[in-house]
């Protein structure tokens, strides 16, 4: 019969699984810097260019821009060396950190429940002697359930721990921030995007 903590941590662990992979992939990145004629400068991810349009996604929006709206088009690949390329390290995983903690908590309740199972049954033994042999009995048999499910909560949370951990590094081409100073004069600088 499954009790109620081994239901929440089956619970956690399949929300951790599945918001871990409902995470955005990498391929939404800036990769495109459009200039329109208005002055504007629209960077994005470019899902799509053709003879009549070019469609660009800005964070969570797309914007669609017909060739007479644009001045010029530059993408990482033109820019060639003028794209700076950095190294970052990701924690694509990093969401199995709260599993971490709720096991890590159900882990703590499992053996504050054990130490105070085996608290009232030394009372027992203490104050009813033998007569009661069969609570006495039953509160070891329910210390010992909670420390066997304190230890498998404790070894879930480091694994979960564990797997938050993961890093991964990865090569990025971002592209140098066009900017003015207080005078007016242009200026060039590299800033990577998350």
């Amino acid at each position: 019969m499954i009790n109620l903590t081994s239901f929440f941590l089956l619970i956690c662990l399949i929300g951790n699984y599945s918001f871990s992979h409902a995470q955005p992939n990498n391929d939404q990145r800036i990769n495109t810097r459009l200039y329109l004629f208005d002055g504007t400068i629209v960077e994005g991810h470019l899902v799509e260019k053709d003879n009549e349009m070019v469609i660009v996604r800005v964070q969570k929006k797309i914007f669609t821009f017909e060739y007479d709206q644009i001045e010029k088009i530059v993408t990482l690949e033109s820019l060639g060396g003028g794209a700076k390329t950095i190294t970052v390290k990701e924690y694509p995983y990093i969401s199995f950190l709260g599993g971490a903690i709720a096991c890590g908590l159900m882990s703590w309740l499992q053996f504050d429940r054990a130490s105070d199972a085996e608290a009232e049954a030394d009372l027992n033994k203490e104050f009813v002697g033998t007569k009661n042999t069969g609570r006495i009995r039953q509160l070891e048999d329910r210390a010992g359930r909670a420390r066997l499910y304190g230890w498998s909560s404790a070894i879930l949370s480091t694994a979960s721990l564990g797997i938050s951990l993961i890093s991964k590094e990865q090569t990025k081409r971002v592209f140098p921030e066009v900017g003015k100073t207080s005078d007016g004069t242009p200026t060039l600088r590299a800033t990577y995007h998350f």
